[in-house]
Parts: C-alpha cells; structure tokens; sequence
C-alpha cells in the first residue's frame, strides 16, 4: 500500500477544512440562537486565517500566490475579532456579516487566480470556479428574503462549507503552488 505524504502546509489547510465543515455543521445541527455559538465560529475563522498566514510565511517564498494567501489570512484572521469580541452580534446581521467575509474572500481567490493563469499553472481553473462560487455565495448571502427563505444558520451553513471546500482545493493542489525552480 502506498503511503501518502503529507507536507506542514497540506496538514494545516486540511485540518482548517475539517474545522471549516464542522462549523457549519455545528452552526445547522444547534439551537435556535446563532450568537450562543459565534464565539466558536469566531475561533473557526482565526485559526483558518492564522494558517494562511502560516503558510505565507513559511513556503511563501516557494509558492505561487502567496501575497493573495497572506491577504486572506490576514483580512479573516482580522474580521475574526468581530465575532470573537463583540457583544452587539444578532442573528441577523451573522449572515451579512459572513457573507461579507465570503465576499472578500471570493475576490482575492478570483484575482489569484488570474495571477496563477499567467504563471501557467494548470488547477488556476480550481481557484476561479471556488473565487466564483464564494463571489455568487457571499452576494446571495446579503439578500434579506433569501436569508428569511433559508435562514440564518443555513446561510451561515453555506458559507463555512464553501470555505471548507476552498481550503481543501489548497490542500490538494499544494504540489503545483510550489515553484520547483
């Protein structure tokens, strides 16, 4: 059987997708009130900006888009402080709130991903279709009726599950961001 081989940075994107899906597990599977767990969801995005930021630092030299990596990581790990100390948090301004995250987000994926284009590096597509789909899921996430429609946890929901799946991208493309020269 053959082992696989797993670098720090593929260990820590995958283990911030695995927390990315539990949130939005946790945030479908508990009470009613989003605010009783937004402390939880706060830690959720500093840890995944902290481990892009991480990354940035120690391969960001090596890595193709590392400047988009560190801008992400640091803009989550600084919107985190919003959930992680405020007291005037609402369930209705979560969904906003996270879909502005998941916003910003999709561009920095969208732009990077451009920049991936022009160093020819094949799974750039990867990075375009998860920067679209967090652009479509972060504007869809400030429509009040879709929110009423699906509500504030499911809203929320969605956004940690499309950011788990972005990170996971990461992990599985990790050997093609490294430059080889």
């Amino acid at each position: 059987m053959k082992r696989i081989k797993l670098s720090l940075a593929q260990i820590l994107w995958l283990s911030a997708g695995i927390i990315h899906f539990c949130g939005a597990i946790l945030t479908l599977t508990h009470g009613d009130a989003l605010t009783d767990i937004i402390f939880s969801l706060g830690l959720i995005m500093f840890f995944a900006g902290l481990v892009n930021i991480l990354i940035y630092y120690s391969k960001g030299r090596e890595m193709f888009g590392s400047r988009w990596l560190f801008a992400d990581g640091l803009t989550t790990a600084l919107l985190s402080l919003y959930p992680l100390f405020s007291q005037g948090i609402s369930d209705e301004t979560l969904p906003l709130f996270f879909g502005s995250w998941e916003l910003f987000s999709g561009v920095l994926k969208t732009i990077d991903s451009q920049k991936l284009k022009k160093e020819s590096i094949k799974f750039y597509k990867g990075f375009s279709l998860v920067g679209g789909i967090e652009l479509i899921s972060g504007a869809l996430s400030m429509i009040r009726p879709l929110d009423d429609f699906l509500g504030s946890k499911t809203v929320v929901a969605i956004v940690l599950f499309v950011q788990g799946f972005g990170v996971i991208l990461k992990t599985l493309m990790y050997k093609e961001l490294i430059n080889k020269n």
